[in-house]
């Protein structure tokens, strides 16, 4: 009996250290199917639903959006939703989806391994991965074009007008990524003096970005000198083995990466299942691995060269509910002032 006992402890164990949801059974999805809306890499979002669906049976439809693509369409669709499941993207698109009747609450299954301060007090989003913003270098160009220049450690020294034309970042209109670093701008300067800082930076921006992503994976290249977008898509590149650098600066603002189910959806089990999935400690450390981003879990290993998130200079104070209330405001008034 005993060395039953001590065979079944260690079988759990090893289930726990593999990511297996102990004590919890996936539905068989064989006959159903799900439409999902991903706002991050489409590789990324398509290896979660091939290992969800080798879970269930589920068959699955994607498609790739920006996160303020995905938002605008997810409320242009609510008499008649078209998908299911929103699959990342920053908590403040899905709290403003949540505020506009758009999403349904759900209290995914694994929901108390996830801290309450990264999940909706009324479950109508769930913190998936965390991020915050960074500046990034390309450092074989700095080293060639600007070796008598002192490297942007601050947001203001973003507004040197040696780097006119060399910034690449996301717009606050189309990315979430963009708008996280505007609603942090506000939040942290007031709104009035956040518009004159971009309105400073903008001779200095030659692009902006309807991807998140792109900004990194451009100035990686050398196309741009500077970046500004989330370190976690600054890392891919880094791991690519490109000569860049990422500087957090004092005061940064931060994301949660959240999921969310779209109210009325055509597939409801199916997107229910998805979200209990989405919780699991496997589906974090695979979402981990693929993307080096933060868990919003614990008990998921940091992708390696990664710093903790309490241990960088960000925002703390930083209100998400706020940047979710004023999202179409700042945005309408971006489109005023900034034109782009």
């Amino acid at each position: 009996m005993k060395f039953k006992n001590v065979a079944i402890l260690t079988l759990v164990f090893v289930f726990v250290l593999a990511g297996v949801a102990v004590g919890y059974e996936y539905p068989d999805l064989s006959d159903e199917e799900i439409t999902v809306y991903i706002t991050f890499h489409e590789e990324e979002g398509r290896r979660l639903l091939e290992r969800f669906s080798d879970l269930t049976g589920v068959s699955y439809e994607y498609l790739r959006l920006p996160t303020g693509e995905a938002t605008s369409r997810v409320l242009a669709e609510m008499e008649n939703p078209q998908a299911d499941f929103i699959l990342g993207g920053t908590n403040e698109a899905h709290e403003r989806l949540a505020n506009e009747g758009a999403l349904r609450p759900y209290r995914p299954a694994f929901a108390d391994d996830i801290p309450d301060m990264y999940r909706s007090n009324e479950d109508y989003w769930t913190g998936f991965y965390l991020g915050p913003l960074s500046i990034f270098i390309n450092n074989s160009r700095w080293e060639a074009e600007f070796p008598d220049v002192e490297k942007p450690t601050t947001f203001d020294d973003l507004l040197n007008p040696a780097f006119e034309g060399e910034i690449i970042m996301p717009n606050p209109t189309l990315s979430g990524t963009g708008y996280n670093f505007l609603a942090s701008m506000v939040q942290l300067r007031g709104e009035d003096e956040a518009f004159e800082y971009f309105r400073e930076l903008e001779p200095n921006v030659g692009e902006f970005t309807s991807s998140g992503f792109t900004p990194a994976q451009r100035t990686g290249i050398g196309e741009y000198l500077i970046a500004i977008n989330f370190i976690h898509d600054q890392m891919l590149v880094s791991k690519a083995g490109f000569d860049v650098e990422s500087i957090v600066p004092e005061g940064a603002g931060w994301e949660i990466g959240a999921n969310s189910i779209i109210a009325d959806g055509p597939n409801p089990q199916a997107a229910e299942a998805f979200a209990d999935f989405l919780s699991s400690r496997e589906a974090g450390q695979l979402h981990t691995d693929i993307t080096q981003r933060l868990s919003v879990r614990n008990d998921v290993e940091l992708p390696e060269g990664a710093t903790p998130l309490d241990e960088l200079p960000i925002n703390e104070d930083y209100s998400f509910e706020q940047a979710a209330g004023m999202m179409e405001d700042l945005q309408n008034r971006w489109e005023d002032e900034i034109g782009y």
